[in-house]
């Protein structure tokens, strides 16, 4: 047994002593294949990351988006959300799951003549479908409910939750309306 281990092993390190002398006598042609298969590792990489965004947004595009008939929501395409909030001076965003009793409640009083109405502005809709546990913990929102809130200057002004108000089709677009007054709810100094 002993000796088909000693036979192995140098049969072993004569296939590397081999390999590594191919290798050096092909310094240029290793160092120039080994370049590439770098290259082409990383250009891989960079596709699968591009693609990944691509495919999301055309998920949301095609499953989210398109059954959105409210012309006062507008989607806010997936990984802008920062740059959104920082870019804009004023901003009210919806953070929703794209299901649930409370999501259909919404978007049927975004739809009704007499609900829209009352507007008075746009917002923006981020659907909560991926990083899910990302987007609640940065902005302390529960996932499984419909939240509004108001951005000033990069910042959180106002928000609301949907499930909160007592009576949906009555509260709704009033508490929609007052969201970008943020210094109503302030206390007086």
């Amino acid at each position: 047994m002993q000796k088909h281990l000693l036979i192995l092993k140098e049969n072993m390190t004569e296939f590397w002593h081999k390999t590594l002398e191919a290798l050096l006598e092909y310094k240029q042609r290793t160092i120039v294949i080994s370049i590439s298969l770098v290259f082409i590792t990383l250009l891989f990489s960079a596709s699968v990351v591009f693609a990944q965004k691509t495919i999301r947004q055309d998920q949301l595009n095609g499953l989210v988006f398109n059954s959105v008939k409210s012309d006062y929501l507008l989607p806010l395409n997936y990984n802008e959300l920062d740059k959104k909030i920082q870019s804009t001076k004023a901003v009210s965003i919806m953070f929703s799951q794209p299901r649930g009793t409370s999501y259909k409640k919404v978007l049927s009083l975004l739809e009704d003549p007499n609900q829209k109405s009352m507007l008075n502005r746009k917002f923006y809709f981020y659907p909560i479908v991926y990083d899910e546990k990302l987007i609640a913990q940065k902005y302390k929102i529960d996932p499984d409910k419909v939240t509004f809130i108001f951005f000033q200057k990069g910042k959180e002004k106002n928000r609301f939750v949907v499930e909160s108000l007592n009576d949906v089709n009555h509260e709704f677009v009033p508490e929609l309306n007052r969201l970008p007054m943020w210094q109503l709810n302030q206390p007086s100094n």
